[in-house]
């Protein structure tokens, strides 16, 4: 199997970007550990996915690549599919769901795939794509149930440990299992004691489950859409079964908190699925016994709107943003009061409603609801103190 992936990395060589993989000396010190990140969101597409994609499609013969190829992919495998069907000029045929964002329809149709909308959901989507293989004959180009497809993947690993071979614990994202298993491969092919650690989202612990043999349930939702994946592969289970040494499960806030460190301190902009590593870190998941930790950033594609959000809601976790609701007689320069105070502690107003229509109110008294921007928490609690002092009633407005 590793042959097999040395080959594909001479294939690709000439169409990849060699990613680099870099100490973070912002992370390191943000969790006190020596971390070195793979940074595989500045590929073609910003993801991995190029890389398998693109193996399985050179792996095609003449006869085959006449025939086109199709995808079924919301997002990053989409693209690494066009991408390379317009490299070798060959037809690409994408099935998207009707969820899919206008943006990454766009993306797809701009490298000249043809785009079909269809289901509610990627397997939805995957039964249209039979269908339309054997109506025209297209070559099947799966997401991650492919070795062809590992095999591509697998050689983001053979970079990541040339550019850092210190590296005694890797974290890897798992959904499908198509990069784990290639990157599995690679890793216990040169360093046969290295830690190799699976992670996903709680809400999606399809690994998990068959790891364990465990039966957690699956929710609607993930900021790592990427590996929103409810069953393995079947090829890929084998693999990981032998290669895996852990799988760890991470929540979606922590997820949404390691997205916010890649962006604030280590200036790079990773989606949730290459996120997941950190976050793993962050809820003290990973031994101790593992000083020098790899982290596959393995994409960075992030929809502009579930970006804005993801930081301000941040920004609401750390206090920097809070709404309090204030009591208050209602009478000439009661809201003076608090904009005087704002102002003398550097504090700025970004929002204010006031309401003397509140019926849990006497008629003589008003409510005020005002969005505050802060330094820090502790700022935070002496804005909330000082306005207590002047008399007012005064309660933060939680956010969950």
């Amino acid at each position: 199997m590793f042959k097999n992936i040395i080959k594909a990395n001479e294939n690709l060589k000439k169409y990849i970007l060699r990613t680099p993989t870099k100490y973070s000396n912002a992370l390191s010190e943000l969790v006190n550990r020596n971390i070195y990140v793979k940074y595989e969101n500045f590929q073609h597409t910003g993801s991995f996915k190029y890389r398998g994609a693109l193996n399985k499609i050179l792996s095609l013969s003449s006869k085959e690549r006449k025939q086109g190829v199709i995808a079924m992919s919301a997002g990053n495998h989409a693209q690494g599919v066009s991408l390379a069907c317009k490299l070798l000029k060959i037809k690409a045929v994408i099935v998207m769901p009707n969820n899919t964002p206008f943006e990454k329809i766009r993306r797809n149709l701009e490298l000249g795939a043809k785009v079909e909308i269809f289901g509610d959901n990627v397997l939805e989507s995957e039964k249209y794509v039979n269908k339309l293989v054997k109506k025209y004959g297209y070559n099947k180009i799966h997401p991650f149930d492919d070795m062809n497809v590992v095999n591509g993947q697998g050689t983001l690993m053979i970079e990541m440990l040339e550019d850092a071979p210190q590296i005694d614990t890797i974290l890897i994202p798992v959904g499908g299992g198509g990069l784990l298993s290639g990157c599995s491969i690679v890793a216990k092919s040169k360093k046969k004691n290295i830690k190799i650690i699976a992670v996903q989202s709680e809400n999606f612990p399809s690994f998990y489950n068959s790891f364990y043999k465990k039966k957690y349930s699956f929710s609607s939702g993930s900021v790592a859409e990427g590996i929103a994946v409810k069953k393995i592969g079947t090829i890929n289970s084998k693999i990981l079964n032998k290669n895996v040494d852990k799988c760890i499960l991470v929540k979606e806030k922590k997820i949404e908190e390691a997205i916010s460190h890649f962006l604030m301190k280590d200036k790079t902009l990773v989606e949730g699925a290459g996120a997941v590593g950190l976050a793993a870190i962050l809820e003290d998941k990973i031994p101790k016994s593992s000083k020098n930790i790899g982290i596959v950033a393995c994409g960075g594609n992030l929809d502009s709107r579930v970006l804005s959000s993801l930081l301000m809601r941040e920004l609401v976790r750390k206090k920097k943003i809070l709404t309090l609701s204030i009591d208050m007689d209602d009478k000439p320069g009661q809201l003076n009061q608090i904009s005087i105070l704002c102002s003398k502690e550097k504090i700025n107003i970004l929002e204010v409603e006031h309401s003397r229509f509140t019926l849990d109110l006497s008629i003589r008294a008003a409510r005020l609801n005002i969005t505050l921007e802060t330094r820090d928490e502790d700022h935070a609690k002496v804005i909330i103190n000082k306005i207590k002092k002047l008399g007012f009633k005064v309660e933060e407005k939680k956010k969950n």
